[in-house]
Order: C-alpha cells, then sequence, then structure tokens
C-alpha cells in the first residue's frame, strides 16, 4: 500500500479520534507485516491470526494513549510479540523454538520473488538468500528484519528483544558482516532489496 506520510499522519489522527474507518485502514496496513513477524516467530498460522486480533482489540481500547504512527508500528510489533509469548508460555500451541533458548526460533522466509526476477532465476536466487540467512542465529535474523523490513529504531528494537540498543546493533553489524562474507554474488542493497520483496 503506497500512501503519502502526510495522509498516513492525518488518518492517524482520525484514528486517534475513534474513527472507525481509520481503526479500519490501519488493520489492513498492518495485518500482513504483523501476519509475516508473527509466522517468522515460529507460530502457527491459526495462531497468529488469534494474537493478531487480540492486538488491535487492545489497540481499540489504548488508542488514546499512541502518539505516532511510528510509535504505533512499533506498538503493534511490541504487542504481537509479548502476545506470542503468552500464548506459548500457556502452551496453547507447538512448533515454536525452546524458551529456554532464544524463546521463539525467528526465520525470514524469502516469497514473492515473482515480481523482480524472470522464472528461471527466482528459484536459485531465493536458495541462495536462503542459504545465507541460515547461517544467521535466531536473534540476527529478528534483529535484521526489524532494523530494515519493517525500518524500526534500534531503541524500538532494543525493547521488543529485551537487549541493550548496543547488543541490537552489534547483532545488525555481526548479521551484515556475516552476509558479506558469506555473500560473493548479491550486493548488500540488492540482498536488502529482495528480503524487503518478500513481505
Amino acid at each position: 500500500m503506497d500512501i503519502a506520510p502526510e495522509k498516513i499522519s492525518y488518518i492517524f489522527v482520525k484514528f486517534r479520534e475513534g474513527d472507525e474507518e481509520a481503526f479500519s485502514f490501519f488493520y489492513k496496513y498492518f495485518v500482513n507485516d504483523l501476519y509475516a513477524y508473527g509466522r517468522s516467530l515460529g507460530a502457527e498460522e491459526k495462531y497468529v491470526m488469534d494474537a493478531v486480533q487480540d492486538v488491535f482489540l487492545k489497540v481499540f481500547f489504548d488508542k488514546p494513549h499512541l502518539t505516532s504512527v511510528e510509535h504505533f508500528k512499533y506498538f503493534l510489533f511490541k504487542s504481537l510479540k509479548n502476545r506470542l509469548y503468552d500464548l506459548f508460555k500457556s502452551k496453547s500451541f507447538a512448533k515454536v523454538g525452546d524458551i529456554d533458548g532464544e524463546v521463539l526460533n525467528f526465520s525470514i522466509k524469502t516469497t514473492v520473488l515473482d515480481k523482480i526476477i524472470e522464472d528461471e532465476d527466482r528459484m536459485i536466487i531465493q536458495q541462495k538468500i536462503e542459504k545465507l540467512l541460515s547461517v544467521l542465529s535466531s536473534s540476527q535474523k529478528e534483529a535484521l528484519y526489524l532494523r530494515y523490513i519493517q525500518e524500526l529504531a534500534y531503541s524500538e528494537i532494543s525493547e521488543m528483544m529485551d537487549k541493550s540498543e548496543m547488543a541490537i546493533r552489534k547483532l545488525v553489524s555481526q548479521a551484515i558482516h556475516t552476509i558479506r562474507k558469506e555473500n560473493k554474488i548479491l550486493p548488500m542493497l540488492v540482498f536488502i532489496g529482495l528480503l524487503y520483496s518478500g513481505f
């Protein structure tokens, strides 16, 4: 959805005032990103959608306390992660990572490459990207995803991942260094661009 930032800010003001159409707009605007993030954390589809619905229900009652569109996006992602943690702890769903390790096993899947790559090349490049991602830790993948795909601030990622801002910067830096070291074919910007197209 390609919408001017000024229009989004205007709709956000209407949303905070209780406008139902604005609420519907933001649901549609963010639901795919939230779903992709929840699935990347390892939760099953039906539980991700339930968690997303829970988050928007929370938003419906907390909207007067939201201060900006940027804060809103962070609020949604943090709320979804917390909700999935709660579900995990209550053992409401399976197929997630070990809670004693990195809690939720973050996994980036490359999809929707069709729009920018010819069919005969798509699978080859997709396999190369997934091989590159496989050498990253779960935390590195999550930090990279939140920083470059969702464009959250380091301070916001720090709170979401419960690590210091310095630790997050280090995770991102290490991930980029590892990708550059392993990647002899795709320039870093192209790599990030291909990842971006997958969400």
